[in-house]
C-alpha cells in the first residue's frame, strides 16, 4: 500500500463523546497506512469535559507509544473554547503533560454547537462574524500550538444547509487572523474532514493557506478529524497538494510542544 501521509495529528478515540474507536485501533489502522506520526486529540470542549476522559486519552496514548516502535503516538488534546471558561481551561492544561495542544472553536459563547444550528442567511452572517471575533481573542490568548479547522462553521452552514454566503465579507478579520498565528509562531491546522462531506472542500482552503504562508506562517498541521477508522488520513493526498500550493515543503508534529517539521515525500 502506497503511503499517503506521514502524520495525522486530528483523531479520536472512544474518550470523545462523539466516537466509539479503542486508541489501540486508531493506532493499528495508522500502522497499516505506514504513518510514521500520530496524535491523539480527544474533545476537552471547555464547559462540558470529563477529566477522566482527558486523563485517559493521555495515558493511553503513552502506553501505546511504548508498544509500538514503528509509529510516534503524541499525546494531544483538542481544546474547545478555551476562553469560555478560563478557570477550567487551565485546570484542562495542567492536567497532563501534552505534545500537542490543538485549540478549536466549535460553538460561540452563548450558543450551541454549528452542528446543531441552521440558521437564515441573516442569521448565518451574524453567527460567522461573532465566530471570528472569538476566534481572534483564542489567537491573541495563544496557549496553544494549532488552530484546528478555521472555517468550522460553513462545514454545516454551507455545506449541509445550503446557505450560501459571501465569506469575503470577513477577510479582513481572517487575515487578522492568520496574521497573529504567524506572529506568535503558532501553526496552522489544515483539516480534511470536509473532503468526506457533498461539496468537498478543506478546511480551510487553499486560498487561506497561501495567506497564512504569506503573512509569515511557517508551520502547518495535518488532521483527518477521524472519528472511525475508515476516515484516518483520509484527504491527506489533497490536503498536502493544497500545503505545496501554497508554498510548504513539510508539515509539522509536536512532541513535548516543541514543533518538529516532517518534510512531504
Amino acid at each position: 500500500m502506497e503511503r499517503i501521509t506521514r502524520c495525522d495529528c486530528h483523531l479520536h478515540t472512544n474518550n470523545s463523546f462523539d466516537s466509539e474507536t479503542p486508541a489501540e485501533r486508531v493506532v493499528e489502522r495508522a500502522r497499516e497506512l505506514g504513518i510514521e506520526y500520530i496524535a491523539i486529540t480527544d474533545h476537552c470542549d471547555i464547559l462540558e469535559w470529563s477529566d477522566a476522559n482527558i486523563a485517559r486519552s493521555n495515558a493511553q496514548a503513552s502506553e501505546l507509544n511504548e508498544k509500538y516502535h514503528d509509529i510516534t503516538v503524541l499525546r494531544g488534546i483538542e481544546l474547545g473554547e478555551p476562553l469560555q471558561s478560563p478557570e477550567q481551561t487551565a485546570i484542562a492544561l495542567g492536567l497532563c503533560e501534552y505534545d500537542f495542544v490543538l485549540c478549536s472553536l466549535h460553538n460561540i459563547a452563548g450558543e450551541e454547537d454549528f452542528y446543531y444550528l441552521h440558521p437564515n442567511k441573516e442569521q448565518a452572517y451574524d453567527l460567522i462574524g461573532r465566530y471570528f471575533e472569538e476566534l481572534l481573542e483564542m489567537v491573541r490568548w495563544n496557549e496553544f500550538d494549532s488552530l484546528a479547522h478555521f472555517t468550522y462553521p460553513l462545514r454545516y452552514i454551507t455545506d449541509r444547509d445550503g446557505v450560501q454566503v459571501d465569506i469575503s465579507r470577513f477577510h479582513p478579520i481572517m487575515k487578522e487572523i492568520l496574521a497573529t498565528l504567524a506572529a506568535n509562531g503558532k501553526a496552522l491546522e489544515i483539516n480534511t474532514s470536509g473532503l468526506r462531506s457533498p461539496s468537498g472542500f478543506l478546511l480551510p482552503t487553499v486560498e487561506y493557506i497561501r495567506q497564512f504562508r504569506e503573512l509569515g506562517g511557517r508551520y502547518i498541521t495535518l488532521g483527518s478529524d477521524a472519528h472511525v477508522p475508515e476516515h484516518i488520513a483520509v484527504g491527506m493526498k489533497e490536503g498536502i497538494e493544497a500545503a505545496k500550493q501554497a508554498g510548504f515543503n513539510c508539515a509539522t508534529v509536536f512532541i513535548n510542544r516543541q514543533p518538529t517539521e516532517i518534510p512531504f515525500e
